[in-house]
């Protein structure tokens, strides 16, 4: 794919119902022109289509991406051709009307004098700790909508990586996941379609009921001589806490070796214990080993969110940090369910 116009071939209107209204809205309106915004957001061919939706907006563009991913050469070249223009991440720096992040990552070399809007739970924790911002700062995380991306998109990615690469086959085998968050979830979901053995470490009181309530094994994640006691007899480890060295700063690394360990989180969740080696991916969140880390179709409603985010900064300019509007929130769920032949019932008894 050579430019926007190819990647909107690509990606039809079915796959990507949401990307191809809002670009037919932003070409019409403008709503953007003159905006500069900055864009940090894994540069995949996907995420092209949300970039392409803002320089139709009329936004003055500078694209860069997160340090926890290696960047797409033939994107960068899509976006030379595009004329807008990539700069690294460690080069990135000024002031802009908008900060469109990934990780709360533009939060040290960059100023925003109109609003944020923030993809990921560690970037909202992030953001929330900073109490110097004197914009709107609107999470796209604390949304029913993120499920669809990080919940079904991001655990179907991390089980198809998985499942990929691994030498073995998981069929019927022993799976042991950290975190029962929007991302654990999906991942139990996804691998429950190939085996009954799954075991959820979490240290919520809530959630370690809501896990058995799911039909899953549950673990303390406090109690380390029993988490210890399930990775050794695990085949599969999976982090998805969140939480940058949480298994070599919690317990003992011997338990965890000689299994196979994948991280699906932005943080290094295995921690300094652990050669890079010795952790699918060498420690990167596992789905980006995939040409496409989550599928379109999981993405469309987030990247969708994500730009019209602005909207929401721009007509509550209410300073510090908020959640998208939820009326947005339910639209966009409701829509995504009824185009893709999901029924909200089963979407409420996965996430």
């Amino acid at each position: 794919m050579n430019s926007f116009a190819d990647v909107f071939r690509h990606y039809t209107p079915d796959v990507a119902p949401f990307m191809h209204k809002m670009l037919a809205y932003y070409q019409e309106t403008q709503p953007y022109k003159g905006f500069s915004i900055v864009h940090n957001v894994p540069l995949t061919q996907t995420t092209l289509m949300k970039i392409a939706c803002l320089k139709a907006a009329g936004a003055e563009l500078v694209v860069t991406n997160p340090s926890f991913m290696q960047e797409d050469s033939n994107t960068i070249k899509v976006l030379e051709y595009e004329q807008i223009p990539y700069v690294p991440l460690e080069l990135v720096k000024g002031e802009f009307d908008f900060l469109l992040d990934c990780g709360a990552e533009l939060v040290e070399n960059c100023h925003a004098t109109k609003g944020i809007v923030e993809l990921t739970r560690t970037g909202a924790m992030r953001y929330q700790q900073h109490t110097e911002f004197h914009v709107p700062i609107v999470s796209v995380d604390d949304t029913r909508l993120k499920c669809l991306e990080t919940c079904l998109g991001t655990g179907e990615g991390v089980y198809r990586a998985i499942t990929q690469i691994a030498d073995t086959d998981l069929t019927n085998r022993n799976v042991l996941i950290f975190g029962f968050g929007k991302v654990g979830i999906g991942i139990a979901y996804y691998f429950s379609k190939i085996t009954p053995n799954i075991i959820v470490a979490e240290a919520d009181n809530e959630r370690l009921k809501l896990i058995e309530q799911r039909g899953y094994q549950s673990v303390n994640a406090r109690n380390s001589q029993e988490v210890e006691k399930a990775a050794e007899k695990s085949d599969l480890i999976v982090t998805a806490t969140g939480l940058k060295d949480i298994i070599s700063n919690n317990y003992h690394p011997q338990a965890f070796k000689s299994k196979l360990l994948a991280n699906a989180g932005a943080e290094d969740e295995f921690g300094f214990a652990f050669e890079t080696s010795e952790v699918l991916a060498d420690k990167k969140p596992v789905n980006f080993i995939l040409k496409e880390p989550t599928l379109m179709e999981f993405l469309d409603p987030i990247f969708y969110a994500h730009n019209i985010a602005i909207d929401d900064a721009l007509n509550n300019k209410k300073t510090g940090f908020r959640a998208l509007d939820k009326t947005t929130d339910e639209a966009i769920v409701t829509d995504w369910a009824k185009h893709h032949c999901w029924t909200l019932e089963k979407l409420n008894s996965i996430f």
